[in-house]
């Protein structure tokens, strides 16, 4: 076997979901597996209004927890492209997706996420449209939705999933379930997983997903199920990409998405 490749990143786990399809581009090129160093506690950029349920000891958001890197362990390194995932303690890579963030223009914070570290890293951009991540599948069928307190678009409203909330299985924090369904006068169930794998094993067999710019979004994106994306106005930065994936800003849209899907 080839010698891995190794690879750095100090950003919140969304971002490393997207990654992955990058390091699997370079595996199916060079038949080299990534090795991932992850940075622990690494400060985040935030504004006044936004909500970030991760912090440090003086309150300021972080991109990575230790509870977040434990969580995401198995996810990452079960898959076939990487050797491990590991907490970075200094060792020397070959690819610093920090750079993302430092010194090139990639349209941050806006644009395609999915696309930030093909702008710096060309060697590593992919198909985008197909799978770059593998689980194996827990078929439930449910409606699986998930919405953070960051990244969000209030043109819609969600009062109409009363008529399915049945079908409907809350992916997240329990405050942000609470929350949700206090807003729209929803009771909805909160699933229950042992980590990221389960979670996204979850996603997998879901009848289809409907969420924010967020973690759990951007594992939908890389499973390739059913999707359904609200889009922030404000911050743009996830595109579906691929077949049954839809992003919408308006009610009309949602609702047309929604019915599509829910057949």
């Amino acid at each position: 076997m080839q010698n891995p490749l190794k690879y750095k990143t100090s950003s919140p786990s969304g971002d490393l979901i997207s990654f992955l399809a990058g390091i699997r581009k370079l595996w199916e090129d060079t038949g080299r597996k990534g090795i991932v160093y992850q940075r622990i506690g690494m400060q985040g950029a935030g504004t006044p209004d936004s909500i970030h349920p991760f912090k440090n000891e003086y309150d300021e958001p972080i991109c990575m927890s230790q509870y977040m890197f434990d969580n995401l362990h198995r996810l990452i390194s079960s898959q076939d492209y990487i050797e491990d995932f590991l907490v970075y303690k200094g060792e020397e890579v070959d690819i610093d997706f920090d750079l993302i963030r430092q010194e090139r223009y990639t349209n941050q914070p806006r644009g395609s996420l999915n696309r930030w570290f093909n702008y710096v890293f060309p060697q590593m951009a992919s198909d985008l449209s197909v799978p770059y991540l593998d689980v194996k599948v827990k078929e439930n069928n449910k409606i699986i939705i998930n919405f953070t307190q960051r990244y969000r678009n209030y043109l819609t409203n969600y009062f109409f999933l009363k008529a399915h909330q049945e079908n409907i299985v809350f992916a997240g924090l329990q405050s942000e379930r609470d929350l949700f369904c206090k807003t729209w006068d929803l009771d909805l169930e909160l699933l229950q997983v042992d980590d990221f794998y389960e979670l996204a094993q979850w996603i997998k067999g879901c009848k289809f997903f409907l969420g924010n710019q967020s973690f759990c979004y951007q594992i939908a994106e890389a499973l390739k199920v059913p999707r359904i994306l609200e889009i922030c106005p404000q911050l743009p930065n996830c595109i579906p990409v691929g077949p049954n994936g839809y992003d919408f800003y308006h009610q009309g849209s949602l609702d047309y998405y929604f019915g599509k899907l829910n057949t």
